[in-house]
């Protein structure tokens, strides 16, 4: 069975969620085109247990995903540290 994906959504109001999910892309460049959708949006939208959940990338701090994505698009800092 293929290990889950996390993504944990850190609001501005200090909350945060996590979800568990499935590998969405079908290869490399299906990966690379979702990431780069993502990356100019101005909402996430999420199906998780039969409901939709629609969050407006106003109302966030910052995302979390885990593990990696193989591939990431150029301009990403790579090897850093987070140092809370």
């Amino acid at each position: 069975m293929e290990p889950s994906r996390f993504l944990t959504v850190h609001y501005l109001d200090g909350s945060s969620e996590t979800f568990t999910f499935p590998k969405q892309a079908k290869d490399q460049y299906d990966q690379m085109s979702k990431l780069h959708d993502a990356m100019t949006a101005d909402r996430i939208v999420i199906e998780a247990d039969s409901c939709l959940h629609i969050i407006p990338l106003n109302a966030v701090k910052r995302f979390e995903f885990s593990p990696l994505p193989d591939t990431l698009p150029e301009g990403i800092i790579r090897n850093a540290s987070l140092n809370l």
